[in-house]
């Protein structure tokens, strides 16, 4: 069963968010606000932005890398459209290495990258979201879909059952349950790029029917989007 919220005064972390902040870029991961984030960090440089970010405020910002083989001064190469998160966990191993979790924070364009230290920093300015004017029907059916999700994998796979909060924001609601059921990294980077609420949620829903509808035998989904059930 997988739970999906954390306790966090995430307001407050954007009302003081720094201008300048570590930028941590990765090729295929797309970290979305409202939900948690595993880093295992080997490279001296990324371990020193680490050891950084914990001796001042513990924000890092997540990036999608769109070609891990070009080279390391290639802005261009680096999504603008990111988001900031909060380490809120972090483990030394005994062979120096650093386990990590980030939580995430908010949506952010990333206005320039500078290179003055090891690894790299970004400008940052954060994301102006559209918030629906009529969020109440849209959380319901997100909530529906899941209950039905749910039951159809009742007799299937318990791993795969997901646990909501139906009190949360549709902000919430939308950004935690589409970190599990959007697998297209290109599905993923419009998601976090669309800075309308609504369109966000009727994309969640769209998806979570079609998921259903494969479950149920009425259609085929393409080889990536069915890696979530097999």
């Amino acid at each position: 069963m997988k739970t999906l919220y954390v306790d966090f005064d995430e307001e407050k972390i954007v009302a003081n968010l720094d201008e300048v902040v570590p930028l941590f870029p990765l090729d295929n991961v797309v970290f979305f606000p409202n939900t948690v984030l595993p880093l295992h960090i080997f490279e001296e440089r990324y371990k020193q932005m680490i050891e950084d970010s914990t001796n001042s405020n513990n924000l890092i910002c997540m990036s999608l890398m769109y070609d891990s083989t070009k080279g390391s001064q290639d802005s261009s190469n680096i999504a603008k459209i990111g988001c900031v998160g909060r380490i809120i966990s972090n483990e030394e191993t005994d062979e120096g290495r650093k386990n990590i979790i980030l939580y995430g924070i908010t949506r952010i364009k990333i206005d320039e990258i500078i290179y003055t230290k090891p690894y790299r920093q970004a400008k940052i300015n954060i994301l102006p979201q559209t918030k629906s004017t009529d969020s109440n029907p849209l959380s319901k059916r997100i909530t529906d879909l899941t209950s039905e999700w749910n039951l159809l994998l009742e007799d299937y796979n318990e791993n795969y059952k997901i646990k909501i909060d139906p009190e949360a924001s549709l902000s919430k609601l939308t950004d935690s349950l589409s970190s599990i059921v959007l697998t297209s990294t290109n599905e993923r980077q419009w998601f976090l790029e669309e800075t309308d609420e609504a369109k966000r949620a009727l994309k969640l829903i769209e998806t979570l029917e079609s998921r259903i509808d494969y479950l149920m035998g009425k259609i085929e989904l393409p080889d990536k989007d069915s890696e979530l059930i097999n």
